[in-house]
């Protein structure tokens, strides 16, 4: 799965352990134990990591009000309404009702 730098970044370094993806088929297949593959879109860089825990959601906003702040990869002071826009800008409305949200908890493999 791709990631932009920052956020690559911060999963790397361990901060960022909740990745925030559409429930698409290709996500609806993820379970607990999975090993995704992250690449960072400027280096290239992959990253290893397990998924401990998947959480369902409908919206990006309920998504949100559990999950917050770096972990998510959001700053420590962003709003609830500036996170979801955030997200827009990546997934629309449209896909966010189709599909619904995931939550994927990760931890690093070294």
């Amino acid at each position: 799965m791709g990631l932009n730098h920052n956020q690559f970044l911060l999963m790397k370094q361990g901060i960022k352990t909740i990745e925030v993806r559409l429930n698409d088929e290709k996500r609806s297949l993820l379970e607990v134990g999975s090993l995704i593959t992250f690449v960072d879109a400027k280096t290239q860089e992959k990253l290893n990591v397990t998924v401990d825990k998947i959480y369902k959601f409908k919206t990006f906003s309920a998504l949100y009000r559990q999950f917050y702040g770096l972990k998510v990869g959001s700053a420590t002071d962003d709003s609830l309404e500036t996170m979801v826009n955030d997200t827009y800008a990546i997934y629309s409305p449209e896909q966010e009702e189709k599909y619904g949200v995931l939550a994927i908890k990760i931890s690093l493999n070294f």
